[in-house]
């Protein structure tokens, strides 16, 4: 950032490029910049005293008060131990989680209103006048009291028990040390007979209705068990009709049908090959004793008559003998083979079909049980069929006997339970230490409370201030700027009492130029004219995200610094859209206006021009010390304009901006708000350089970054308006307005001082923002 208070310097002296948007010139810097340092805290800290010094002080004081004011209490405490016993009298303390929730019941029971009320019965409270001192002596009588008692008495007692042990701990604060040791001793005895009478009557009356409601459940689960039997008795369905026991019945008989069926095929196939078999017997190897002889005779024979043939010759008689008996015995054995061969077959023949007529008995008798198999499958897959269709109704009364039946099981479980819990169970409690009266107060003790309520409300209020501070997204700091947006901060114009755009003449830059205004306004504009990247003349746009964030004020500030340096400016107001505080000076003078020029009813030549040259070149101005004030030079529309757009692209407009260029060193256009319209957005083509405007606490980073999203990377620096430098400077930013008090001897007017504490409470619960600005 560059100081406000800097003196000033010759233009063109400090030529800066624009940054793109997101970047800064700091970053090498302070590469640490987006972190948080002790000191960063120590300026919230600041930022905030006045907050966080009430907070801590109301609190506090508060605190301290309420115990100067609270009487004087005692305390008084007794142990009770709870005895858990079962059916024959045995200790149950190894049952831990059964022990625990006994424990905590016990613990519910002594803190209960029951309780109470039977401690102010047996200790006649509402007769005591501690007691009655205790509940502020109350003009009440009869069940108002006893309430009032109750609540009272519970708010006197507090019981605690630890995590694992059996004792109870039970103490009472009251005004009296008596009072409160004879409470404290009274509640085990009150607890005691208050539990054993309600709790067997309890368990009586529910245990005389859950007979009754078990009488009613047995009654109907019988009945609808009997129409179970009764409806498989009509269906004659057996355990398991109806379901996949059928099933496997059928799957198993059809299984021995298809294995008799497979038996008879089989028997039947080896019917037919014992015939073929028979058949295909050979009888050549046939025999018999008769036939053996006549072979043995044909055998000697053949030896004979190859004997004498060889010796007698083939002609002698008794070779043709021998051949003719050879003859003879070979005709018998012919016939004696076809005797054995026709034997053998029938005797063949007569094996075959025996066995023939075994296979086929067997094939019949197979036969004959594949059918009373199937006959027996059939008849079942009807009774299937039908036990299917009756199985709908039989679950529908099996679920009715199941349900009736649970409920009734659960009706006996829970009556045995109750009986088991009236005859074996219950938990009794004794004093193992009984109360005394305790002398020693416990409260009040203002020291230790008022300490404590000091350190926490001082760590509550650093909350809030940082969470102020965190949740303030409002702009008003260079640092701001520079971090989020990577932009400069071109100059913070400090706040006036009056309002610039009622008469620019009146403007401190002109009037009062040893002011402060004068000299941030003047260092300002040697910043905008910083940004021109070339000598010559420079076409600035002025613009902010909202309307009201004071871009006219900046324009006729830049105009009065320009003119006060010796710069020939002209303000160019393109904010037509509705009448501004622009027109309305266009209006007091007698100037053209700017419709007049484009149109081409005026010319521009019509505006008195003021002359180039700084006052103090010329010999007058150098004796006298004084500069001549040139008058600004305005150039708005009397009235709103019904179409800005067609003006803004006409051709004239253009022309008119060159001509401008020519006759003025630095041409300031005041644009509409860039969130508001788009017109600013076309205007950045007429501009070298944008700078955006954002009101000091006013203009949020989100609606400074919105508007420069829509500008692009046109934006060459930010300008910060109506600057309370005594709120700045007194809430520690760290930068250099914070010492500007410092440097009141410069100036011609008095430096605004800082706004007394009193002042900043009533600001404060005025409904000064929530809204937490950054570091």
């Amino acid at each position: 950032m560059t100081s406000a208070l800097v003196p000033d310097v010759p233009q063109y002296a400090r030529v800066r490029r624009p940054l793109p948007y997101g970047r800064s010139r700091n970053d090498q810097a302070t590469p640490a910049e987006g972190q948080i340092s002790l000191r960063d805290l120590l300026r919230i800290v600041l930022r905030y005293r006045t907050m966080i010094l009430l907070i801590v002080g109301v609190t506090t004081l508060a605190v301290v008060v309420q115990q100067m004011l609270s009487p004087t209490l005692y305390r008084s405490t007794t142990n009770v131990q709870v005895e858990l016993i079962d059916q024959v009298g045995t200790n149950q303390a190894d049952v831990n989680s059964r022990n625990a929730e006994r424990v905590a019941n016990a613990v519910r029971l002594h803190r209960s209103a029951s309780a109470a009320e039977q401690v102010i019965k047996d200790l006649n409270l509402l007769h005591n006048p501690d007691f009655l001192k205790e509940l502020g002596n109350p003009q009440l009588t009869g069940k108002p009291l006893l309430q009032a008692g109750i609540n009272k008495l519970t708010s006197m007692i507090a019981i605690d028990s630890e995590a694992g042990s059996d004792l109870i701990e039970i103490a009472v604060v009251a005004r009296s040390p008596e009072l409160a040791a004879d409470i404290a001793n009274e509640i085990p005895p009150a607890v005691r007979a208050l539990r054993g009478a309600k709790s067997n009557e309890r368990r009586g009356e529910l245990l005389a209705s859950l007979e009754q409601e078990q009488q009613a459940r047995g009654r109907t689960a019988q009945a609808s068990a009997q129409l179970v039997a009764d409806f498989r008795t009509r269906n004659h369905m057996l355990a398991g009709a109806g379901t996949d026991e059928d099933l496997n019945q059928i799957n198993r008989i059809a299984v021995q049908s298809a294995a008799a069926t497979a038996a008879r095929d089989g028997a039947a196939a080896r019917s037919a090959g014992i015939a073929r078999a028979s058949l295909m017997q050979s009888t050549a190897t046939a025999t018999s004793a008769a036939l053996n002889a006549l072979e043995q005779r044909r055998g000697d024979l053949v030896a004979e008559a190859s004997k004498l043939s060889t010796s007698l010759g083939p002609n002698h008689p008794d070779v043709k003998r021998v051949n003719s008996q050879l003859a003879a015995v070979d005709q018998s054995i012919a016939q004696e083979r076809s005797t054995v061969q026709a034997a053998a077959q029938a005797d063949a023949d007569a094996k075959g079909a025996q066995m023939a007529q075994i296979a086929r008995s067997e094939a019949d008798g197979d036969s004959a049980q594949a059918s009373r198999l199937e006959g027996i499958v059939a008849g079942l897959s009807s009774m299937a069929y039908k036990n299917t269709t009756n199985r709908v109704e039989l679950d529908k009364l099996l679920r009715q006997a199941e349900l009736d039946d649970d409920a009734y099981k659960s009706i006996s479980a829970r009556i045995e339970q109750v009986r088991a819990q009236m005859q074996m169970e219950g938990v009794s409690s004794s004093v193992v230490s009984p109360a005394v009266p305790d002398y020693d107060p416990i409260a009040p003790t203002p020291l230790k409370l008022g300490l404590t309520a000091f350190v926490g409300s001082g760590i509550l209020a650093l909350m809030i201030a940082y969470l102020r501070d965190f949740l303030d997204d409002r702009l008003r700091t260079t640092a701001q700027i520079r971090r989020q947006f990577g932009l400069p901060t071109l100059g913070m114009l400090p706040l006036l009492g009056r309002n610039l755009s009622v008469d620019p003449k009146e403007s401190p830059v002109i009037t009062e130029p040893q002011s402060l205004f004068a000299e941030v306004a003047r260092s300002t504009y040697t910043e905008v004219r910083g940004l021109q990247r070339r000598a010559g003349v420079q076409v600035v746009l002025v613009t902010s995200p909202l309307p009201g964030d004071g871009k006219s004020t900046v324009s006729l500030t830049l105009a009065a610094a320009g003119i006060a340096l010796g710069e020939r400016t002209v303000v160019l107001d393109l904010d037509l859209r509705k009448r501004g505080a622009l027109q309305q000076l266009q209006n007091e003078t007698a100037a053209p206006d700017l419709v007049d020029i484009v149109c081409g009813r005026a010319e521009l030549d019509s505006l008195a021009i003021p002359q180039k040259g700084n006052p103090y070149d010329t010999p007058e101005a150098s004796m006298t010390g004084e500069s001549v004030a040139n008058q600004i030079v305005l150039l708005s529309a009397k009235e709103p304009v019904a179409e800005p757009a067609v003006l803004l692209s006409s051709n004239r407009l253009r022309t008119l901006l060159s001509q401008l260029r020519e006759r003025f060193d630095l041409v300031i256009i005041n644009a509409p708000a860039t969130l508001a319209v788009r017109d600013a957005r076309a205007m950045c083509n007429f501009a070298d350089q944008t700078v955006m405007v954002a009101r000091w606490g006013v203009t949020t980073g989100d609606q400074m970054r919105a508007a420069l999203e829509s500008l692009d990377d046109s934006v060459g620096g930010v300008i910060f308006d109506q600057v309370d430098y005594a709120e700045h400077a007194r809430r520690r930013y760290g930068d250099s307005v914070q010492y500007y008090a410092d440097s009141a001897t410069y100036y011609s007017t008095p430096v605004p001082a800082h706004e007394a504490w009193a002042a900043r409470v009533r600001r404060f619960f005025r409904g000064h923002s929530w809204r937490p600005s950054e570091v």
